[in-house]
C-alpha cells in the first residue's frame, strides 16, 4: 500500500467565454442639446443648424430696415453673430439614437464613467489541468500464472487505467461580473462570481474487456509489487469500476481605482479579496467471487478538498475603438490554501454460508492513512484576461474572450 503524503500539484484552468453585457444608464443624455459649458461655439451652432427647420434664403439685395419691429431674425443667425470664440478642433456631437457614436459621446464613454453600472453575463467553456492517477487498475497476457497476474515491472504486465490525467476534458460553466462607478466617475466597486460545471466519469471493467484483471499496489510486508487479482479464468470472476469527479467555483470582490492613460488606452488599479474551492474524488471499487469466498467487495475513496481565502491585486487596461472596445486583466492573488484530504476503505468478505465480515480499510486505504488530514499553504493565483467588446446598442454588448488562471499549490486524490 501507499503512505499519506501531502503532495501538492499545480492546476491551471483556460476558460474562452461568450459574454452578453448590459450597461445601464442612469442619466440618459441623447437627445438633448449641448450646453455652453459642455461645447465649444462652432459646436454649438452645428447642433442647431441641424436642428433648425429649413426655410427660404432671404434676398440680400433688398434693403432692411433696421427699426422695423415686425423684421423676423433667425435665431441661428443670432447665434452665429454672438459666437465669437472659436474652437477649430471641435466635433459635431452625434444624437442618432441607439447608435455606438451616442452611446460613446455620452455616458457609455469609458471617459465619462460616472453613471454606469455593468453586468457582464459570460458563458464559460473551461479546459482545466486533471488529476494525474497512478496505476489502478492492469492485465496480463494470457497464459499467465496467476501468481504473477497484473504485477507491475512484468514484461507480461501492462495497464489498463492509470498513468494519466482524469478529468481534463473541457466542462461548461458561468460568470458574472457586475459593479457600479461611483459618483466621482474615478472609483467603481464590483464583484464576480464563476463556476464550471461538476464533471464526473466512471471507467468499469470486468470479463468481457478483459480474461485478466487485477489491481496493483505495493505490499510493504514482502516490500515487492504484487496486485490483487479480481478477473481471472477459470479462477475468478469479477469487475473493476472508477470513478472520479471534480467541481471548481470562485469569485471576487473588488475596487476598481483610475490611474492612468497610455495612449488611447485607460489603466485602472483593482485590489480586494478572492476565494476558490476546487473538489475532487477518486473511488475505486472491485467485486468479485472465486472458490474460496461467495465474494469480496473492496473499496478505496480519497476526497480532496481546497479553499483558496486572499487578497488580489492587478491593473485592467481598457481601450476604446468607434464601435468597440478591447479590455485587458492582469491580477495575482496571494493567501492561504486549506488543504483536506479524506481516506476511507472498507473490505466485505461474504462465506458460502452468506454470512459476512467487514473490515475497516481496503485496497490502498489502510489504518496508516484512514481518516481526514489537513494543512495550509501560501499559494499564488494569477490570472490574465482579454476581452473584446462590440457594442451592439447603447446598453447592449456581445464579447469574446480567453482566460487564464494558474494555483501554484493544490492537492488532488491521484497523489494520495
Amino acid at each position: 500500500m501507499r503512505f499519506f503524503t501531502l503532495r501538492v500539484h499545480q492546476v491551471v484552468i483556460a476558460c474562452c467565454y461568450l459574454t452578453c453585457t448590459w450597461t445601464f444608464l442612469l442619466d440618459q443624455v441623447q437627445g438633448a442639446p449641448p450646453s455652453r459649458q459642455e461645447a465649444s461655439s462652432r459646436t454649438w451652432s452645428t447642433y442647431a443648424r441641424s436642428m433648425e427647420p429649413s426655410r427660404p434664403t432671404a434676398n440680400r439685395d433688398l434693403p432692411r430696415n433696421p427699426t422695423s419691429q415686425h423684421q423676423q431674425t433667425s435665431w441661428l443667425d443670432s447665434l452665429d453673430s454672438e459666437s465669437v470664440l472659436v474652437d477649430n478642433e471641435a466635433t459635431p456631437i452625434t444624437t442618432v439614437p441607439s447608435s455606438c457614436q451616442s452611446c460613446l459621446t455620452g455616458c457609455c464613454s469609458s471617459h465619462q464613467r460616472s453613471c454606469q453600472t455593468w453586468v457582464h453575463l459570460d458563458y464559460l467553456l473551461g479546459w482545466r489541468k486533471g488529476q494525474h492517477v497512478p496505476a489502478l487498475v492492469t492485465t496480463s497476457v494470457a497464459g499467465t500464472d496467476i501468481t504473477d497476474a497484473g504485477q507491475l515491472g512484468l514484461a507480461s504486465t501492462s495497464v489498463v487505467l492509470g498513468n494519466e490525467n482524469l478529468m481534463d476534458g473541457p466542462r461548461p460553466g458561468g460568470r458574472i461580473d457586475f459593479g457600479r462607478w461611483l459618483a466621482n466617475g474615478e472609483t467603481a466597486i464590483g464583484g464576480r462570481f464563476y463556476a464550471l460545471s461538476d464533471s464526473s466519469s466512471s471507467h468499469i471493467f470486468d470479463g468481457t474487456t478483459h480474461s485478466i484483471l487485477a489491481r496493483p499496489f505495493f505490499n510493504v510486508v514482502n516490500d515487492e509489487q504484487d496486485a490483487l487479482v479480481v478477473q481471472f479464468p477459470g479462477s475468478d470472476t469479477g469487475s473493476i469500476q472508477v470513478t472520479s469527479g471534480a467541481s471548481l467555483s470562485g469569485g471576487d470582490i473588488y475596487l476598481r481605482q483610475s490611474w492612468c492613460q497610455i495612449g488611447s488606452a485607460c489603466v485602472d488599479l483593482i485590489t480586494g479579496y478572492q476565494f476558490t474551492q476546487i473538489d475532487e474524488q477518486l473511488h475505486v471499487q472491485n467485486t468479485s467471487t472465486n472458490q474460496s469466498v461467495q465474494s469480496l467487495e473492496v473499496l478505496d475513496q480519497f476526497d480532496t478538498r481546497n479553499v483558496f481565502h486572499g487578497g488580489l491585486l492587478g491593473l485592467i487596461s481598457e481601450t476604446e475603438g468607434t464601435c468597440w472596445s478591447l479590455t485587458l486583466l492582469a491580477k495575482v492573488g496571494l493567501g492561504s490554501t486549506q488543504e483536506t484530504v479524506r481516506v476511507d476503505g472498507t473490505t466485505v468478505i461474504t462465506d458460502i454460508s452468506g454470512g459476512t465480515n467487514t473490515i475497516s480499510g481496503g485496497l490502498l486505504a489502510k489504518d496508516s492513512n484512514i481518516g481526514t488530514h489537513t494543512q495550509d499553504e501560501f499559494t499564488v493565483v494569477p490570472e490574465f484576461n482579454v476581452r473584446y467588446i462590440q457594442h451592439i446598442t447603447e446598453c447592449v454588448d456581445i464579447s469574446l474572450g480567453y482566460t487564464y488562471i494558474y494555483w501554484s499549490k493544490v492537492v488532488q486524490p491521484g497523489d494520495q
